[in-house]
């Protein structure tokens, strides 16, 4: 079993769990880091500021807001 732990995750080892064979799973301090995060986001998308690249464009298209009714 690999865990998935959030930590640095080497190509070749991506490479190798990319080829099957060996169960993965998401380490429950991962997960727990992962939905605070979403939770930031979700926080960002249904206020008002302007954000890069949270709910902004990229580059050129910084200034482009995304309408809040794209996420989903």
């Amino acid at each position: 079993m690999f865990d998935l732990s959030g930590g640095p995750l080497p190509l070749g080892v991506l490479h190798r769990l990319s080829q099957g064979g060996q169960p993965v799973r998401l380490d429950p301090a991962a997960r727990t880091r992962m939905e605070d995060s979403r939770r930031v986001v979700e926080q960002i998308v249904q206020g008002l500021d302007a954000v890069y690249g949270v709910n902004t464009g990229f580059g050129k298209l910084a200034d482009a807001r995304v309408p809040n009714d794209r996420f989903a």
